[in-house]
This record gives C-alpha cells, structure tokens and sequence, in this order.
C-alpha cells in the first residue's frame, strides 16, 4: 500500500519541520519508505525529539544525501545507493553507526597511507607518554627539580675545573720543556729524541684537555637545555592534573575512514621542516582558542573535546631515514554527535588549510 501523509510541527507560530511520507510500502516487499526532511526553523533537533516519542517513525533508519545533497530518511538503504556514506540512526534520531560507503582505489590507497600516518602518530604519543610517566616518578615538584640540576652543573663544573687544573699543569711543563730545548740549541747541543718526544706528547696532552673541556661545556649546555624543556613538560602535565577544567591530554583517533579526502600531511627535510613546525604551530592557534596540552619537538596537541561542536587538533613529526613528516589529525568528542562533527564541514576545513598554509610559508622563506 503507498500514500501520502504530511506533518508539520510548529514552534510557536514558526514551522519547525516539514515531514513527508512519500512512500509507504510493506516491509514485507523489501522495498523502503523514503522521508524527505526540511528544515525551516532552529529547533531542528528538538522538534525531531517531540515527533520520535509519539510516533516513533524514525526506529531502525538510515541516513544518506543524494548527489544533489538532499538529506533522506529511509528504513533500508537502496542498493542503488548503498555505495555512499551512510548514518544508523537510533529511535531517538542519534547517530549509532557510521557506515562507509563503496572506496575508489584512490580512496583505498589515501585510507591505507592514513592507517599508517596513525600508527606512526601512535608511536610518537607512546615515547612521549612513557616520557611523562618517567618525570612524574622522578620528580616531585619543581623544586626537586631544581635542585637535581643543581647537583648536576655542580658535578659538571667540578669536573671542568679538574680537566682545566690538569691542562694548566701540563702548559708549564710544556714550558719547561721547551725552554730546555731551546737553551740547549743556543749552546749548539743536540737536542736528545726523548725530549722532543716528551714535547710532543705534553702538546698532545694538552690538546686532549682542552677538547675534554670543550665536550663537558657543551655537555653541561645541553643539561641546561633538556633541563628546561622537563621543567615546562612538568608545568605543563601538573597544570593538567590540577586544573581538569582545561581537558585532558588523553588522544582519540577519528574512529571512521568515511571522509579521507584530506590527507594534512607534509613532507620535508629537517632543515625546512624546523620551519615547516613553526608554521604548523602558528596554524594551529589560527584554528583554536584551545590549550596546548602538549608542546614538545615532536608533539603540538590541543586539550581533548569537552562537548560534542568541541575540535581537538594534533601534529606530530615522525622522522624518516631521509625526511621528516608532519601530519595534523582531527579528534572529536566521544559520542555519536561528536562522530558527526569530525565529518563536518568545519572539521573538513580545519584539516584541508593546513598543508596549504605551510606550503605557502614554506615558499615565501625560500624553500
């Protein structure tokens, strides 16, 4: 049996939603009822929620757009149809399931490298966990911290001071030898083999001293340097910890393949890409107003969503044997209408600027 029905709900004075049944048929007949749904009106969503409980029309169905971008309603997806993207939708209108529909090889081969851009980003997000952790257990507070460091340089200068001490002796006996010869020059006597010997072996010495010393000076500015970065890292995961007002540090991969149209995704040589990283950051705040809840060499990630129009935004660097990449991901709250908000045109956006963004700047330095 087929017909016609038509419901309007209204807000007010203001249609709401338009509903037309444009076809009704037996379930036994394996065809589909198609529900064309307009909207006219803010209250969308709630007028979904006072229609589903009395009629319940909506139980079981799908949703997928047309070519012409046409949202459709139906108890079963046409076969005809069945290759596009498509939504499972519970009684209550929420999404349940994201199907994906029929892939191009294109579109396998962009999924395939995406899995792998994951699985690298993965690794990346495990060393800088395993980092935090390892901090957190060592130090308690900053000035634990502090004062570990202090030990250090302390070891470090004492150990300076010794080699200096060292190479400061050997110059006078450098001297003391040379002066030797040279008297003896004068006097027009040979100069013996084993005292040229021991000036050689002195200014060997000498030289091994001062390259000593110039290795722990470095040694000691990279402590400085590390020192500094752990101390910001651990600010920043106790900022964290006591504030979870601010979200979490915890990252959710976009669970579905059904959009991969965008692959944010740049590939470099270390000397552009310490450029291209600069860049990325600076794209990243264009996009959000969010927190950094990680900010490292290889890691720039926003705090985790806090509601379902929430977007948190991840680069990492993944190094290669002959270049680096850097790959920006999207993740969305966990639940089915933050699902729906990575598939937006907002979340498309975000992720489609970037790799322009860093081309241009890249170009405009020379590289």
């Amino acid at each position: 049996m087929t017909g016609t029905e038509f419901i309007t709900i209204k807000e007010g004075s203001e249609p709401v939603i338009h509903w037309t049944s444009v076809e009704k048929i037996d379930h036994k007949s394996q065809k589909y009822v198609d529900y064309e749904v307009k909207r006219t009106g803010a209250s969308f969503f709630l007028a979904m929620l006072l229609l589903l409980p009395a009629t319940g029309v909506l139980a079981g169905t799908f949703r997928w757009v047309d070519d012409n971008g046409k949202v459709h309603y139906t108890d079963q997806v046409p076969p005809e149809e069945s290759k596009r993207p498509h939504a499972k939708l519970s009684p209550s209108a929420q999404t349940i399931e994201l199907v994906e529909g029929q892939k191009t090889p294109e579109q396998f081969e962009q999924i395939k490298r995406l899995k792998q851009l994951r699985i690298d980003q993965q690794k990346v997000l495990t060393l800088q966990k395993d980092s935090d952790s390892s901090l957190l257990r060592t130090y308690r507070s900053v000035e634990e911290m502090e004062m570990a460091l202090q030990n250090k340089i302390n070891t470090m200068d004492s150990t300076i001071k010794i080699a200096e001490s060292n190479r400061q002796h050997q110059e006078e006996n450098l001297k003391s030898q040379v002066k030797r010869a040279s008297e003896m020059e004068l006097s027009s006597q040979p100069v013996p083999k084993n005292l040229r010997d021991n000036i050689e072996a002195t200014r060997r010495q000498i030289a091994t001293y001062i390259e000593k010393i110039r290795i722990l000076e470095v040694s000691k500015q990279d402590i400085l340097k590390a020192f500094e970065k752990d101390l910001e890292r651990f600010k920043s995961l106790e900022n964290i910890r006591n504030h979870p007002e601010l979200g979490s540090n915890e990252w959710r991969s976009q669970g579905s393949n059904v959009d991969v149209g965008v692959l944010s995704m740049i590939s470099c040589k270390p000397m552009a890409c310490n450029l291209a990283w600069s860049l990325a950051k600076d794209y990243v705040k264009s996009r959000t107003n969010k927190p950094f809840v990680a900010e490292t060499d290889t890691i720039m990630q926003t705090a985790s969503p806090r509601d379902e129009k929430d977007l948190a935004i991840l680069v990492v660097r993944i190094s290669g044997k002959t270049s680096e990449t850097i790959f920006l991901d999207t993740s969305c709250h966990a639940s089915s209408l933050g699902d729906e908000f990575c598939l937006s045109e907002t979340t498309k956006n975000a992720r489609a600027g970037f790799v322009p963004y860093v081309q241009n700047g890249l170009k405009m330095a020379g590289h």
